[in-house]
């Protein structure tokens, strides 16, 4: 016999300690009761029979003790899980225990586990699948499982476990808002994988997944011994694959509109492109209402091909911009994949600048001023002139006002006594220097421009040169500060009327800039950025704690301000408003989807390993009686039960 338990010296310890104490208590001299009785004759003879019966009261006190030692020996032996050897039938040899295994469980969450099947997500499937997949797991509990979401990111919703309402609770925690509109990192998963399953017995990696993505080598797949599960079924998807919107270079309130729109079909099929402008608009439900079309546009899209065009002279309402491709009514074809169908951009806030032109009449500016949708223009003259108070610029043509005040002034052809040193007239100056990167000579050519005469200004520090005739600037900018703000001027420095300028083109796109200039803003569309991405963006917003309001339909997103820049990812298609404690105005981020691979729903011709659930295993039940410190406390307990009789039968005492 063997001991699995305590050791043999310490169980006859142990039998030393508690028999002796049993013993001792024994061999202690009973204390007998005193007891008044009435008659004591009727005693005498139970006294005289002492001598008689105490040899038969000592040998029931011997058979008390040896009763309570055996049950001690037996309670101590128990204690050592005696193990019985070389005789067969008398133990109980059990079963070798299941295999250890590990299986990571990856479920695919990005934006193709949307599509729509038989009234169901793919999502749906998956997680049906994932829990069909623990459940045969159940039986083994050496299989250890770790639950794991992918989509742009891979995040483990578990630890290793075998519990199995832990393991469906983790399934159930898969993108409860449904799929992400994020594409599938496939290259981060297989990362995760790696690292998870290294050094573990029996891995393997279990992908859920629709397989709308690009295929995962081979021998990537075998190094973590990939298999898959799989979900979905061909179908046909048209969704937007580009949007962007720019402003129209004139400064006018009109846009052009590029797009593309991929179909996925295997025949040609008619669509049409909805624009709709929401200047509050977050979501797709926010857009797409018939009150806010802005325009509307049939396609003719090819099979599993791509359109796309500019659209030219878009007017619309606001900063924010939505499209939807939506596939005519009358065809069959039913688009499986609704989440790529709209696409957000945002364009920047168009300002109607207040100008006042204070000359004696100068035509050519006045034409060109009135034409621009951008600019609310006054005429005075100098007379009427009372200061640049309540305008975003004053342009001053040939004549001499008060310019001391804090503003922003176009001057033409500066006149004695204003702010600028005039030394003299330069006769027929040709511009033979000009400042390429300076944003007034945008898209500008001075050739051709005749000018009679120019004024000979004195430069000052800080001054920037437009264009210039040798020494002499024709067009610059100064900035001075004055008390109360300051003054920034564009200077033109010969008088329009004796040049051919005002017959170029040059000169609408003259005055386009040099308005750009007093009031900058961004040159076209903010560019849309794409879900699950981390975002990096500059942030004009004062303060570093900043709160996201995004889509109804968007969880939290967690946005950081860094040196000027505003760090976020969001995986969410929409618009997202973002604000700082210390300004009240709003940030807005375009986030879309427009992802060719995600929007390519149908699985790859790709063939994977299939996963196969191991062979359920069935547990041998341990029979009670198998173990012998088992028996043991079984013949401890009866004795127990015989002393308690015999005591009560007033048989040992």
């Amino acid at each position: 016999m063997t001991f699995a338990g305590l050791g043999t010296s310490e169980l006859l310890t142990l039998f030393s300690a508690f028999g002796g104490g049993m013993a001792l208590l024994y061999v202690l001299k009973l204390r007998r009761r005193r007891v008044e009785v009435p008659f004591s004759p009727l005693w005498a003879r139970v006294v005289e029979e002492r001598q008689s019966t105490s040899l038969f009261r000592r040998l029931k006190r011997l058979l008390s003790l040896l009763v309570q030692l055996a049950v001690i020996g037996l309670v101590v032996v128990a204690l050592g899980d005696p193990k019985l050897s070389g005789a067969a039938g008398c133990g109980y040899q059990a079963p070798a225990p299941p295999p250890v295994r590990h299986t990571l469980l990856m479920i695919d969450a990005s934006a193709s586990m949307a599509t729509l099947e038989q009234g169901e997500t793919r999502l749906d499937a998956a997680r049906a699948k994932a829990h069909e997949a623990i459940d045969r797991i159940a039986s083994n509990p050496n299989h250890r499982v770790m639950v794991v979401q992918v989509d742009a990111t891979t995040r483990p919703l578990s630890l290793w476990s075998s519990d199995a309402k832990a393991l469906h609770a983790a399934v159930d925690a898969v993108a409860p808002r449904g799929a992400l509109d994020t594409p599938t990192d496939v290259d981060d998963a297989l990362r995760l994988a790696t690292s998870a399953l290294r050094g573990r017995e029996g891995a393997e990696a279990v992908f859920v997944t629709d397989r709308a993505f690009t295929p995962i080598p081979v021998e990537q797949a075998e190094a973590v011994r990939l298999r898959v599960v799989p979900v979905g079924a061909p179908g046909a998807n048209v969704g937007i694959a580009a949007f962007n919107v720019r402003p129209y270079l004139d400064d006018s309130l009109t846009y052009a509109i590029f797009y593309k729109v991929q179909s996925d079909a295997d025949r040609p099929l008619k669509a049409t492109l909805f624009l709709y402008a929401n200047d509050a608009g977050r979501s797709v439900d926010d857009f797409v209402d018939p009150a806010r079309v802005v325009g509307s546009y049939a396609l003719e899209l090819p099979p599993h091909g791509a359109v796309e065009a500019v659209i030219d002279d878009v007017k619309f309402s606001g900063s924010r911009l939505a499209a939807r491709v939506h596939i005519d009514p009358n065809d069959p074809t039913r688009d499986v994949f609704p989440r790529d169908d709209v696409a957000f951009a945002l364009v920047p806030e168009r300002k109607v600048l207040k100008v006042q032109l204070v000359s004696d009449g100068d035509l050519f500016l006045n034409a060109a001023l009135l034409v621009r949708e951008n600019v609310d223009l006054v005429t005075r003259t100098p007379a009427e002139y009372t200061g640049p108070e309540g305008f975003d610029v004053t342009i001053v043509a040939n004549v001499n006002v008060d310019m001391s005040r804090p503003g922003s002034y176009f001057v033409v052809n500066p006149q004695p006594g204003g702010p600028f040193e005039i030394t003299g007239e330069v006769a027929e100056p040709q511009v033979d220097r000009v400042n390429a990167k300076h944003p007034i000579a945008r898209h500008l050519a001075f050739v051709d421009l005749n000018i009679q005469r120019a004024t000979k200004i004195t430069r000052e520090r800080g001054d920037e040169r437009v264009a210039s005739a040798g020494a002499a600037p024709i067009l610059f900018t100064r900035t001075e500060a004055v008390e109360g703000g300051e003054r920034r001027f564009v200077v033109l420095s010969f008088d329009l009327r004796q040049s051919l300028l005002p017959m170029n083109y040059a000169f609408p796109l003259l005055v386009v800039n040099v308005l750009s200039w007093f009031h900058q803003e961004a040159a076209g569309l903010l560019q849309p950025n794409r879900a699950g991405t981390e975002l990096s963006l500059a942030f004009p917003l004062p303060g570093s704690a900043v709160s996201v309001v995004g889509p109804a339909d968007a969880g939290h997103v967690d946005a950081r301000v860094v040196g000027g820049r505003v760090h976020l990812a969001a995986d969410r298609v929409g618009v997202y408003e973002l604000s700082t404690e210390a300004d009240g105005a709003r940030f807005p981020v375009a986030i879309n989807l427009m992802d060719p691979a995600e929007s390519r729903v149908s699985p790859r011709e790709v063939e994977y390993p299939v996963w196969e659930a191991p062979a359920p295993v069935v547990l041998d039940e341990d029979p009670w009686l198998s173990s012998v410190w088992r028996i043991l406390l079984l013949a401890a307990l009866a004795l127990v039960l015989l002393e308690w009789l015999t005591y009560h039968r007033r048989v040992t005492v």
